[in-house]
């Protein structure tokens, strides 16, 4: 028995194939010889979309589960778990430079997420008249040490 596919991207150089699948795994697979290469495996339910970024280095797949992620394409890494949607994801993309990721919520809003580090402590300074403390560097930035 198959299972339903939702979300389907072509990388940018036009070897792979990426699914989202009802069971909240994402597939990748070279088009040319039909090879399935990745699963990825990290949703609790249905992928609604994937986007490749625009150097075809990450995936990213927005989740039923209320979560956007990223991967890394070559390994299968997961990059990257964007929490902040209240509700269902419906898509995900990538800014051109790819410093940028932005959802689709099924709650109407549109949300940006900064994917490099050095540019979200650059905006974190820009903020803060303070350094981090050590549990916020570990709450926001998912770091054991602050940078």
């Amino acid at each position: 028995a198959g299972l339903d596919i939702y979300g389907v991207a072509v990388s940018p150089d036009g070897n792979l194939l990426a699914t989202g699948r009802q069971d909240g795994a994402v597939t990748v697979w070279n088009i040319v010889s039909g090879q399935k290469m990745l699963i990825l495996v990290g949703h609790a339910s249905l992928v609604a979309r994937v986007a490749f970024s625009r150097d075809g280095s990450r995936l990213a797949s927005a989740g039923f589960d209320n979560l956007a992620r990223v991967w890394d394409v070559k390994t299968g890494q997961e990059l990257a778990t964007l929490y902040g949607n209240s509700r269902r994801v419906f898509g995900v993309s990538f800014s051109p430079d790819g410093a940028n990721l932005a959802t689709a919520g099924a709650d109407g809003s549109v949300r940006t997420f900064i994917l490099q580090l050095d540019n979200l402590m650059k905006l974190a300074r820009a903020r803060l008249t303070r350094g981090l403390t050590l549990l916020e560097c570990r709450k926001y930035l998912h770091l054991e040490a602050c940078p």
